[in-house]
């Protein structure tokens, strides 16, 4: 759909040259992360836990083995919040990995114990996972994946609210960028993380350790540091962290003409600077009704009103709600087309969801109309309907044997 030659943004533009495409900002995070987890210590982590989850979860006697080590663990069943079984890791929505992955981490220790239960068993394929679970280099990368996964969890349900807006999408992109800078460079929390990670190794008899430092070396990491803890820090958390924020800060943030004019909201007048005014006034002048002076003398009295108010609205919404389009044509112009660039596509992906849900085997037969009246009916389940009108109506059709009345 994004093609610049055959796709859907191409073929709009041909009928609208001025239309700007907007890459949904929720797939641009899910990129970012999947960009950033192609580390080979936490592909491997990943895999690993997907092929335990799904051996759990396909084999009844291997489910059995891990709810009786759970039934006996309280400790972990308050920290699984009532959960029997892992959770698979899912392939498309990859910020929903830190909830699987945290689950994981919860209950390591009755994953390793059913483990050795079915192991003793005779099953090989528990064994095999045994191994790879019980090495320092996986708990570390589960511990740190599932830290970082989880401070994009909030930004990614902010993104594909109906009510959000490109710019609001955007600052709180940055935030999550200044929350993840801050904790590189914050010492503490890489010991705190480091020493929770211990603690479990510890616990089951691992000791943890690097591997070797070599003269030379392509293949794999090779810092020249003397601490396992370094080790890990230099070549997984900071390498994680940096790869994550390069990801976010290229495909969500984007330096696009346009979004200099979020600098028009009243809350960041201050950062407005008189060299943006060209590059604002170029990139909407195809729909500004005013020229390049008018607009200057607009701007001006735009700052001298929101100089005289302390309540300064900091959304986009709220700032055409309280916008006087005779006073401001352009600058109403320009907040209504920034409002028009919607900052995700997750609602037309709800509606694809809720297609597979309605046209399912036993509907193979329904006509398009149903198709679409049940889809509208299953999408806008907030919608007041009467039941009498319904009935009503439906009985008004046609003679009917059954009697509504």
């Amino acid at each position: 759909m994004s093609g610049k030659f055959r796709g859907l943004q191409a073929l709009i533009r041909e009928r609208s040259p001025h239309a700007h495409y907007v890459h949904c900002k929720s797939h641009c995070l899910n990129l970012s992360l999947v960009h950033s987890s192609n580390i080979p210590c936490v592909r491997t982590m990943m895999s690993t836990v997907q092929d335990i989850s799904f051996l759990f979860d396909y084999s009844a006697k291997r489910l059995l083995a891990f709810q009786d080590e759970l039934s006996r663990d309280v400790a972990t069943q308050e920290e699984m919040n009532q959960r029997t079984k892992l959770r698979t890791l899912c392939e498309t929505r990859w910020s929903s990995r830190a909830d699987a992955l945290e689950t994981f981490k919860n209950a390591f220790p009755v994953v390793v114990h059913a483990l050795e239960t079915l192991q003793a068993d005779g099953d090989e394929k528990a064994g095999q996972y045994l191994a790879a679970i019980l090495r320092f280099e996986f708990i570390i990368a589960l511990f740190v994946a599932e830290h970082i996964l989880s401070s994009t969890v909030p930004l990614t349900n902010l993104l594909q609210k109906q009510d959000n807006d490109l710019l609001h999408a955007v600052s709180e992109t940055r935030v999550v960028i200044k929350l993840c800078n801050d904790e590189r460079a914050d010492q503490y929390v890489w010991d705190a993380l480091y020493d929770k990670a211990v603690d479990v190794s510890t616990e089951f008899n691992i000791q943890p350790l690097m591997p070797r430092i070599a003269g030379r070396q392509q293949n794999r990491a090779n810092p020249d540091v003397q601490t396992v803890s370094d080790y890990y820090r230099v070549t997984l958390y900071n390498v994680f962290l940096d790869h994550l924020v390069q990801e976010m800060e290229t495909r969500i943030l984007g330096n696009e003409d346009r979004y200099c004019a979020q600098n028009l909201l009243p809350s960041k007048l201050a950062d407005l600077r008189d060299d943006m005014l060209p590059t604002i006034y170029a990139a909407f002048a195809p729909d500004l009704p005013q020229t390049y002076e008018t607009f200057k003398s607009e701007i001006a009295r735009w700052r001298v009103r929101w100089g005289m108010t302390d309540m300064k609205p900091s959304r986009l919404q709220d700032t055409l709600q309280q916008t006087c389009k005779d006073l401001y044509p352009c600058i109403c112009t320009i907040i209504g087309v920034l409002l028009t660039m919607p900052p995700t596509s997750a609602t037309c992906e709800r509606s694809f969801s809720g297609m597979k849900r309605i046209k399912n085997y036993l509907r193979t037969t329904m006509t398009s109309d149903r198709l679409s009246s049940l889809a509208l009916i299953h999408v806008h389940k907030d919608m007041n309907i009467h039941v009498d009108q319904v009935i009503n109506v439906f009985a008004s059709e046609k003679c009917r044997k059954l009697d509504f009345f």
